[in-house]
């Protein structure tokens, strides 16, 4: 029986690096061969936890050529694959958006929720199944609900989600603080690390023969770059832009100290729909907005204004 190859996303976060590895783990623990494979460079934060506790990286992969089978876990988005996974080859997807491509993979087993983090859909396989988790797959799975739901602040975040770290941490038992490390450890946008990072957590959407781009930045300190780099950021924003030729692009900062949202765009037009859908209002290529909002939950609400 040849192995299944479970991933997530190209360039993945903390939530697609962790619910891979758990689900192998689960998988090898009821009986069936599969292993980790990873393509591209994962974000800090997905480092970030791997070396603080010293748990081995997941092998890094060009594409899916050598494996028969497929399992996804926070994707169901072609785009975010990039052509290095054929459909045909998907046989399940774990996620938690509300926008995908489900419909795509016409073999695949479906399991989108709306939760917090795919961590949590994940770690209820555990539960429900009563399977012991290692420490590892655990502290992986404790720090994506962590990050996903901006620290249970995040309005995406549910019950199911805190009941699930819950579990989880009897055996991550993570410090009390750990939250502020790993939100400090992925705040460091120095030098080119702003660039790749707008770049490496960009996404795109078509709606209405629209092409619209959000880039997202999580960070303590979400002031003090756009005084210090606001025109940098919209210099970037404009070549990616004009590079995949956009209609709309903007970027949602998320200040997670301060618990609000800032948008930049150079894009007028991005500027007017956001004001639309978000009651937000731009002073030049800047708005702010109170409370916590991800890109997963803006996304529906463009969807919506541009299909009327």
């Amino acid at each position: 029986m040849k192995e299944i190859l479970v991933t997530c996303y190209v360039n993945p976060d903390l939530d697609g690096v962790a619910g891979a590895i758990a689900y192998c783990e689960f998988l090898k623990k009821t009986g069936r061969k599969a292993l980790v494979g990873i393509m591209g460079e994962p974000h800090d934060e997905a480092k970030y936890i791997l070396n603080r506790f010293n748990f081995l990286h997941p092998r890094l992969i060009s594409n899916a050529a050598d494996f028969d089978q497929v399992i996804l876990v926070d994707a169901s988005d072609l785009k975010g694959l990039e052509g290095n996974i054929a459909p045909e080859k998907v046989i399940e997807i774990i996620d938690h958006r509300k926008i995908n491509e489900a419909n795509e993979f016409l073999k695949a087993k479906i399991q989108i929720e709306l939760v917090g983090s795919a961590a949590t859909l994940v770690a209820e396989r555990f539960i429900e199944n009563n399977i012991s988790i290692s420490k590892e797959s655990a502290t992986l799975l404790c720090g994506a609900i962590i990050s996903n739901t901006l620290n249970f602040k995040g309005s995406v975040t549910t019950e199911r989600d805190k009941k699930a770290f819950e579990h989880l941490n009897k055996v991550a038992l993570l410090p009390d603080n750990f939250w502020t490390e790993l939100f400090v450890a992925k705040s460091d946008l120095s030098g080119e690390k702003l660039k790749k990072r707008i770049e490496g957590d960009f996404a795109w959407f078509a709606f209405a023969d629209k092409k619209i781009g959000i880039a997202q930045i999580e960070i303590i300190g979400a002031d003090k770059l756009i005084e210090e780099r606001g025109l940098e950021i919209i210099n970037i924003l404009e070549e990616i832009k004009l590079e995949m030729n956009l209609d709309y692009i903007f970027q949602n900062t998320i200040e997670l100290e301060l618990e609000c949202n800032y948008f930049i765009s150079p894009d007028i037009n991005a500027q007017k729909l956001l004001e639309t859908i978000l009651d937000v209002k731009f002073d030049g290529f800047i708005a702010k907005r109170p409370n916590l909002i991800m890109r997963k939950q803006i996304v529906p609400l463009i969807k919506e204004e541009l299909e009327k």
